[in-house]
């Protein structure tokens, strides 16, 4: 007869590994059942001599984030020499900010411009509302430093009363009701008040994100396959502290283990490193400006409009917040998107089972974690160094299944972050690893619960959506 604080303890124990059990199963069968639409490396439009048979990747040999003083962006005569330079379709990159900093934005347009794509076929637009005095304060004089370089960045401040006669003329917005101030809002404004060609393409971009240099002529080259293309995503500061650490790590494998899992739907968009051409792009009314994460939104109407989503091998790296309440800040929306979702009418049963899984399946190990960590731990030394407890045969079955897809999504883990995170030298290397490693990741899962229990309470009281604006 176990002593009753002993018989909780196991309880405790055996409702998590069944937890991870479920959740193990139902990530087992998106790994080894679904396919990806993974862009085909041959589609890349070639660009000048020899790079179509080498092209760049995010690992060690990765092109350096160019500084706003040097030389960088090509014209389109140097793709001259290629007899497929009609498929290089103009780009518009969309920025939408508030209160970032000039040299965060600087960065993110040099590199943006050192893209193997022909310069004078990407348009930058910095999207910002008319009440940000630190956006307003450089925005104009950034634009003509910019313009000597030859690069087209248009400045782009958000009429509200105008965006309320726009969603008012297209009954998205009743006379009176609140204008949201959200990302999408600020996006969708640009769009409608921009003027783009159908054929052009569209892709939007958060200000701390960098690309590899090949990732534009990937995208544009995957578009002539699949309606919309997405990169994947990781961190790039991980100098910054122990969550970009442990960031740049979980991401990486989540983007290139799950998510490409996702991409024959439901699906949704992360965020940035999203290309779309501009008639579809239109024809899915664009982004609901009222969506908190307006990807999530704008992922799943296409999705249910039958466009086809295929996934660029290539790791979108942007800024993690290094302080823990900011991160906590910027990871509730991220969890927050799905829930508006979970029980939409247009999916089937099979396509509701499968955005379940991999939205509610994949919070369940971030809060079961909380407990499981703990608990584990202590029975895991009471069965092996004793004297204590007996698993019945049943639970270390249970147990030991647990353990086996631990250790290959550890593998998956360890793989995917090799391609995706940039390591200059082997002290950083070492660094790295020592930070992030299968103990540390999962507590940073377990970190998860915090947001996630955030953006529920946030959720059941309704709250209204903003414009968050996350540290960098």
């Amino acid at each position: 007869m176990l002593e009753p604080s002993v018989a909780a303890l196991l309880n405790v124990f055996v409702a998590t590994q069944v937890i991870y059990g479920l959740v193990n199963l139902s990530v087992a069968l998106l790994l080894y059942t679904q396919p990806v639409n993974r862009v085909d490396e041959a589609l890349a439009i070639p660009f000048g001599g020899d790079d179509a048979a080498d092209v760049p990747g995010n690992g060690d040999d990765a092109a350096d984030v160019p500084v706003w003083g040097s030389d960088v962006g090509v014209s389109a005569t140097a793709d001259a020499g290629t007899t497929r330079a009609d498929r290089f379709r103009p780009i518009h990159v969309l920025l939408a900010i508030r209160s970032e900093r000039r040299a965060v934005i600087e960065e993110t347009i040099a590199d943006v411009f050192a893209q193997e794509y022909p310069t004078d076929a990407i348009h930058v637009y910095v999207i910002y509302e008319a009440d940000d005095d630190l956006v307003g304060g450089y925005v104009d004089d950034l634009a003509a430093a910019a313009a000597e370089r030859g690069w087209d960045v248009v400045p782009h401040v958000v009429d509200r009363e105008g965006l309320s006669y726009y969603l008012q003329a297209n009954a998205r917005l009743i006379a009176g009701d609140f204008v949201p101030r959200t990302k999408a809002a600020a996006l969708t404004y640009a769009f409608a008040s921009l003027s783009f060609a159908p054929d052009d393409v569209v892709t939007v971009s958060d200000a701390d994100t960098t690309l590899p240099a090949d990732t534009f002529r990937l995208a544009v080259g995957g578009l002539e396959e699949y309606d919309i293309v997405q990169a994947k995503q990781t961190v790039r500061n991980v100098a910054d502290g122990w969550l970009p650490t442990l960031e740049a790590m979980g991401i990486a494998a989540w983007s290139d283990a799950i998510y490409t899992r996702t991409s024959t739907g439901p699906y949704q968009l992360l965020g940035k490193g999203y290309f779309i051409g501009v008639a579809d792009l239109y024809a899915l009314d664009a982004w609901d400006p009222d969506a908190i994460t307006e990807d999530m939104t704008l992922g799943v109407a296409a999705y249910l409009r039958g466009y086809r989503l295929g996934v660029v091998d290539r790791y979108v790296q942007d800024l993690c917040p290094p302080d823990f309440r900011d991160w906590i800040r910027q990871k509730r929306r991220w969890v927050g998107g799905p829930y508006g979702h979970l029980f939409r009418r247009e999916f089937t049963l099979r396509e509701r089972v499968r955005f379940w899984t991999f939205t509610v399946a994949n919070q369940a190990i971030s809060v079961a974690n909380f407990l499981g960590i703990p608990v584990g731990a202590i029975v895991a030394w009471s069965v092996l160094v004793g004297p204590g407890i007996t698993l019945p045969t049943p639970v270390t079955v249970l147990v030991a299944f647990n353990l086996l897809c631990w250790i290959e999504f550890t593998r998956r883990t360890y793989a995917a972050t090799r391609r995706a995170v940039r390591l200059e030298t082997r002290r950083q290397t070492a660094r790295f690893y020592l930070i992030s490693n299968p103990i540390t990741q999962a507590i940073y899962a377990a970190l998860w619960a915090i947001p996630i229990a955030s953006a529920v309470w946030r959720t059941l009281r309704g709250a209204t959506p903003d414009f968050e604006v996350t540290p960098k």
